[in-house]
C-alpha cells in the first residue's frame, strides 16, 4: 500500500511537470507569433491567422488542463495521462501543418513531444506512440498538407531518423530513472525496518544504552538506562549528560579509554558501605568515524547478585561432593564407636562416647542436608486446598518437640484457594520455615508465636504468609539469610532456608524475606494457583 501511493504521488508530479512546461511553451509560442516582427523571428506570415488561432487555442487549453488537473478529476492517473497525450498530439500536428511543416521554425516540437510522452507513459507504450507519431508525420509530409513546399526525402528521413534517436534515449533515460528510483524507495524501506528493528533491539536489551553526541549530550536512550540515571524529566530533545547524570559526566572527563567497564558509585564512597551504595558498571564504545558515543550501563548490584548466585552455585557443589565422600567414613567412625561403648566400663569415658556419638548423629543430618539440598527429587505437582491442607499439617509438625511449644494461629483461608504445588516439599518448607522460627523468633515474654496466612497475588498466583512475632532480622543478616552454610547459631547448619528457596523454585514459585514494621519477620510465598477450569479445558 504504501509503495503504490508512493507511485501515484510521482505519476501527479510527473502530470505536472509536463503540464507546465507545456503551459510555458504553448505561452511562448502564443507571444512571439502575436509580435509584429514574427515573420523575422519565425519565418511565418504575419497574416496566417489559422496559425494565431492555433496558438492562442493551445495555450488556453494549456492553461484551462492546469485549472483541470488541480481538481485531480477523475481520481486516476492514467485518465490524465491519455488525455495530455492526445491533446499534445493533436496540438504539435496542428502547429506543423499550420506552421511549415518539418521546415518551419515549429519542427523541434515533435522531439519535446517524444520526451514528454516517454515521461508519462514509459515502457512499450510510450515506444508504440513513436512509431504512430512517425506514421502521421510521413502521411501529412507526403501529401503535402504541412507546407506547400513538399520536404526532400533525405531531409524527410533524416527527420525521422532524430525522432526516432530521441525516443529511443528518452525511453532508455526514462527506464534508468526508474530503474534508480525503484532502488532508492527499496534502499529507504530497508533503511527505515533496519531503524526500527534497531529501536526494537535497544528498547528490549537487559543493557542501560545511552547515546552521546560530540557535545557529551544524550540524544537516544533506552528504558533500563533512564530507570538506572534516576534522570526523570525524559523527552525528544538531548539533554546534556551532567544534567542526567553528573557522575557519569565526571567518569567520561575522567576516563580517556575505550570499551574498558568502570565502576561509577551513584552514592557516597565509602569502601565500607559497597555493597549498600547504588552503583554502575559503565562501560564506554567510541563509533569509528561517527561522531556518536555509546554508554552501556548495568547495574552493579545485579551482577554482585549474579556473581554471588554462581559463587553459591559452585560452592553447594563443591560441598555436594565432600559431603558424598564424608559419609562412608562417618558410618565407618560411627559403628566403631558402637562397638567401643559396648566394651567400656568407665562411666567418664561413657560419657565421652555419649559426645562422640552426638556429634556423629549431628555431621549425620549435616551431610543429608547438604545431599537433599544438591540432588532434590522431581516436583509432583498437584492441587492442594490450603483451608484444609494446612491445619493438619500444623498438627502433624507439632508432634514435633521442638515444635510443640509453638503458638501457631492458621488465620482462615478461603475454600476456593488452591495452590499447585508437591505437598511433601511444601510440608518440608513449612517444617523448617518454623524450625528456624523456633530458634530466632522468641518474643518477649517468652513464647514463639506464629501466624499463617493466605490470600491470592494476581490472576495466577497465591501468596503463603509466616508472620513471627520475634526481634526481627537484623539488615546485614536478611541479605544473607539465604545462603548455604550461613547462620548465626552456632549449633545451626546454615542449611534450613537454602533449601526452602530450593523446594520453592522446583514448584514454580518464590520466597521472600522482610521484617514486619511492627515486630517479628515474614517469609511470603508465591505459589501457582489451580483453577479447575483450565484443567477441564
Amino acid at each position: 500500500m504504501v509503495s503504490e501511493s508512493i507511485q501515484q504521488d510521482g505519476s501527479w508530479r510527473r502530470l505536472w511537470g509536463v503540464s507546465a512546461y507545456r503551459l510555458l511553451i504553448a505561452a511562448a509560442i502564443a507571444v512571439l507569433v502575436q509580435l509584429p516582427f514574427s515573420k523575422s523571428i519565425l519565418d511565418i506570415d504575419a497574416h496566417n491567422h489559422p496559425l494565431i488561432v492555433l496558438t492562442l487555442v493551445a495555450a488556453g487549453i494549456s492553461l484551462f488542463y492546469i485549472l483541470f488537473l488541480l481538481m485531480k478529476f477523475p481520481g486516476q492517473t492514467r485518465w490524465h495521462i491519455w488525455l495530455q497525450v492526445l491533446m499534445d498530439t493533436v496540438l504539435v500536428l496542428l502547429l506543423l501543418r499550420y506552421g511549415g511543416g518539418i521546415n518551419g521554425p515549429f519542427s523541434i516540437l515533435p522531439f519535446l513531444l517524444l520526451v514528454s510522452v516517454a515521461s508519462l507513459l514509459r515502457g512499450r507504450g510510450a515506444f508504440l506512440f513513436v512509431w504512430v507519431l512517425l506514421l502521421l508525420l510521413v502521411l501529412e509530409s507526403l501529401q503535402g498538407g504541412m507546407t506547400s513546399v513538399h520536404p526532400l526525402l533525405g531531409q524527410l528521413f533524416i527527420y525521422i531518423l532524430a525522432l526516432v534517436a530521441v525516443a529511443v534515449l528518452a525511453d532508455s533515460l526514462v527506464r534508468s530513472l526508474d530503474r534508480d528510483h525503484r532502488l532508492a524507495l527499496q534502499r529507504d524501506q530497508e533503511l527505515f525496518n533496519l531503524n526500527v528493528l534497531n529501536r526494537e533491539i535497544v528498547e528490549h536489551m537487559d543493557v542501560g544504552v545511552l547515546v552521546l553526541d560530540k557535545h557529551n549530550r544524550v540524544i537516544l536512550s533506552n528504558p533500563i538506562a533512564r530507570k538506572l540515571s534516576g534522570y526523570r524529566f525524559w523527552g525528544n530533545v538531548p539533554v546534556a549528560l551532567d544534567l542526567v547524570q553528573a557522575r557519569l559526566a565526571a567518569m567520561l572527563i575522567k576516563n580517556h579509554g575505550n570499551d574498558t567497564e568502570v565502576l561509577v558509585p551513584l552514592g557516597p564512597e565509602d569502601p565500607a558501605l559497597r555493597d549498600q551504595t547504588p552503583s554502575l558498571m559503565v562501560r564506554k564504545i567510541t563509533l569509528p568515524g561517527s561522531p556518536y558515543r555509546l554508554l552501556l550501563l548495568r547495574d552493579a548490584s545485579v551482577l554482585r547478585a549474579m556473581e554471588r548466585e554462581a559463587q553459591l552455585a559452585a560452592l553447594g557443589r563443591l560441598a555436594a561432593n565432600i559431603a558424598h565422600e564424608i559419609r562412608n567414613p562417618l558410618s565407618v567412625i560411627r559403628h566403631a564407636a558402637n562397638l567401643l561403648d559396648e566394651s567400656m566400663e568407665n562411666a567418664s569415658s561413657r560419657h565421652l562416647f555419649e559426645i562422640l556419638e552426638r556429634e556423629t548423629v549431628r555431621i549425620n543430618a549435616i551431610v543429608e542436608s547438604v545431599l537433599e539440598m544438591a540432588r532434590p527429587g522431581p516436583a509432583h505437582l498437584e492441587p492442594i486446598a490450603l483451608s484444609s491442607w494446612l491445619p493438619k499439617l500444623i498438627v502433624q509438625l507439632q508432634a514435633d518437640p521442638q515444635l510443640a511449644d509453638m503458638h501457631v494461629l492458621v488465620q482462615d483461608i478461603p475454600m476456593s484457594l488452591l495452590i499447585y504445588a508437591d505437598p511433601a516439599q511444601l510440608r518440608q518448607v513449612v517444617w523448617n520455615l518454623l524450625h528456624n522460627t523456633a530458634q530466632y523468633a522468641v518474643d518477649e515474654d517468652g513464647l514463639v508465636r506464629v501466624e499463617i496466612s493466605a490470600e491470592r497475588y494476581g490472576k495466577e498466583q497465591i501468596m503463603l504468609t509466616l508472620r513471627d512475632f520475634g526481634p526481627g532480622i537484623r539488615p546485614e543478616v536478611m541479605e544473607r539469610i539465604f545462603e548455604p552454610f550461613f547462620t548465626t547459631n552456632s549449633r545451626g547448619t546454615g542449611l534450613g532456608l537454602p533449601m526452602v528457596r530450593e523446594l520453592i523454585q522446583m514448584n514454580n514459585g518464590q520466597v521472600l524475606c522482610e521484617n514486619h514494621p511492627e515486630c517479628g519477620a515474614i517469609f511470603k510465598i508465591f505459589l501457582p494457583c489451580w483453577d479447575p477450569h483450565e484443567e477441564a479445558a
